[in-house]
């Protein structure tokens, strides 16, 4: 077995197989691409023989607006209670001042002490309410990241952008269910490619790496043809009626299950970096050929 190939694709030795029999007539009549269950389905059992099984990447991706990536700020009590009691606390001490030294009368004291109680309440509130600075974050690509590789990974960022602007201005046109999860599903999908982004272990691969290129396919030319053919159906449902709203409706169904296959290619090249192994472009993209035909898919997209 060279080292491009997969113990997946090898046929199983042992147990029933599903191709069909060369000695019987009904054998020999063909079939279209799909019609019959393919002899090395990748299930989950399966998929455990492309590399080792491990567990998925650690971390969470979150925006940088996320409470949970910025300094944190005092609590509410804090930022009125201090200015108010420090506030209250000068302006009594002025009056104090003023009175035991008999720098003044009554009202004379209780103008100083108004004035110098606003003039520490403005400033306590000042200082414990000015903006926080964000805790500085891990640069996405790494500086330790090839040259090759970083043109690479800010190409899938760009794509990433601009797939997820065009989500945004579909929403409002995704009425119907299923236009929604469609976008949803978009959604994570991209998530899950800028984390892969991130990770160490990709920005260390040379950019001809099977996982470089095919994540780069993936965010670059499939994501987005499937966001444009998504797109052209939205637009249809505002018009369609009958028999044609359904057929729009069924074509979005296949659109999100295409996705979900690029989700399962996503996730094998999370487990490659994770496990430590690599597989070649061509590998990956057997894969995804494999999954279409498993689930009976004629992807829009050409793999």
């Amino acid at each position: 077995m060279s080292a491009g190939e997969t113990p997946s694709a090898e046929q199983p030795s042992s147990g029933s197989s599903r191709l069909p029999d060369p000695s019987t007539p009904d054998s020999q009549a063909p079939s279209a691409p799909g019609d019959q269950d393919l002899p090395w389905k990748a299930t989950a059992e399966r998929r455990d023989l492309w590399g080792p099984k491990q567990t998925a990447l650690e971390g969470t991706v979150r925006g940088p607006a996320s409470r949970e990536v910025s300094a944190p700020r005092p609590s509410w009590l804090v930022r009125l209670g201090a200015p108010v009691v420090l506030g209250g606390l000068a302006g009594l001490a002025t009056l104090l001042v003023v009175l035991g030294t008999g720098l003044g009368g009554p009202v004379l004291a209780l103008g100083a002490a108004a004035g110098v109680g606003v003039l520490a309440l403005g400033g306590v509130g000042a200082a414990v309410n000015r903006p926080r600075r964000a805790a500085e974050e891990r640069p996405v690509i790494d500086a330790s990241a090839p040259d090759g590789t970083r043109e690479v990974l800010e190409r899938i960022l760009a794509a990433n952008r601009t797939t997820s602007g065009t989500v945004e201005q579909l929403r409002p046109q995704a009425a119907a269910a299923p236009a929604m999860q469609v976008l949803d599903d978009v959604d994570s999908l991209l998530t899950r490619i800028d984390a892969l982004v991130r990770a160490e272990q990709l920005q260390e691969l040379r950019p001809s790496a099977g996982e470089v290129s095919m994540l780069e396919g993936i965010a670059t030319r499939y994501v987005p043809d499937l966001v444009d053919a998504a797109a052209d159906i939205i637009g249809f449902l505002r018009t369609f009626a009958g028999s044609a709203r359904e057929e729009a409706l069924a074509n979005l169904a296949s659109i999100d299950r295409q996705l979900d296959v690029l989700g399962e290619g996503v996730e094998r090249i999370e487990s490659d970096l994770v496990g430590g192994v690599s597989h070649s472009l061509e590998v990956h993209s057997e894969f995804l050929r494999r999954r279409f035909a498993d689930q009976h898919l004629d992807p829009i997209i050409d793999v």
